[in-house]
């Protein structure tokens, strides 16, 4: 029989010890990583008795309950208008809304979709409007409402028999 830890060939009986919680049969020399099975026993777990706690969770929010609507498509040409007639540089603009200069080329480029408090600094400040509400009826397909399913986005193949 081979030792369970070092793999030596164990010449006579071998030491049944626990290491971790796991009972192994090993060799005189590696006995002493573990603790006797036989005189080992599980300490029991006395529970003091404690009140009873209540814990109420809120249910989690999703980013998409926060916002009012959906962005319109061509926000880029909405806000470079706007600074434009305003007669604002993109700098200039930048300062004012306290944001940087180059967040604000990448939002007129397209690059990037301004989040909900750059958005909110730019329609104050340039006096527009960058959201449209969607109704309900608008999400509404074949008279009911359906949501992105596997199949519409997932390639079937079938096998070959």
């Amino acid at each position: 029989m081979q030792c369970e830890i070092c793999g030596i060939d164990i010449k006579g009986s071998p030491i049944r010890v626990t290491v971790e919680g796991t009972v192994l049969d090993v060799c005189g020399k590696c006995a002493r990583y573990g603790k006797p099975s036989d005189k080992w026993t599980p300490v029991s777990r006395k529970m003091s008795p404690t009140e009873k706690m209540v814990i109420s969770r809120r249910p989690r929010r999703d980013i998409f309950d926060k916002m009012e609507g959906e962005i319109n498509p061509d926000y880029a040409q909405i806000i470079r208008k706007a600074r434009e007639s305003k007669g604002f540089t993109i700098e200039e603009l930048a300062s004012k809304i306290m944001e940087k200069s180059a967040l604000l080329k990448k939002i007129e480029r397209e690059e990037l979709i301004p989040e909900d408090a750059v958005r909110k600094k730019l329609e104050t400040e340039l006096e527009i409007k960058l959201t449209e509400r969607i109704s309900s009826q608008d999400q509404r397909g074949g008279g009911f409402i359906r949501g992105t399913t596997l199949g519409d986005v997932a390639i079937i193949r079938k096998k070959a028999k």
